[in-house]
């Protein structure tokens, strides 16, 4: 049971922490403009260019590194957490 309560509490403070960052990402909408004079407002129709460069190693290189981390943060937490539960096994 108490392993239940570690992770429900694990879950609460991770909510909590992700609803108290919540307002501070959120976006407000821009204000209206309103136009200035009377003449007619002409888009003319957006550039757009192209630029492929092939694959990005770096952006691969930094993606890598974070799944790495994290595999490497929950492989310390279930040795740690086995180590603790192996010790405290009664001796026959």
């Amino acid at each position: 049971m108490k392993v239940s309560h570690r992770i429900t509490r694990l879950v609460l403070i991770g909510l909590a922490v992700l609803a108290l960052a919540a307002p501070a990402a959120s976006a407000r909408p821009a204000p209206i403009d309103t136009p200035v004079s009377d003449q007619p407002f002409v888009l003319d129709e957006p550039v757009v260019q192209s630029v492929n460069d092939g694959f990005d190693w770096a952006s691969a290189a930094i993606g890598a590194g974070i799944a790495g981390g994290i595999i490497l943060l929950i492989s310390w937490g279930g040795v740690t957490y086995r180590h603790r539960h192996q010790s405290q096994l009664p001796l026959a």
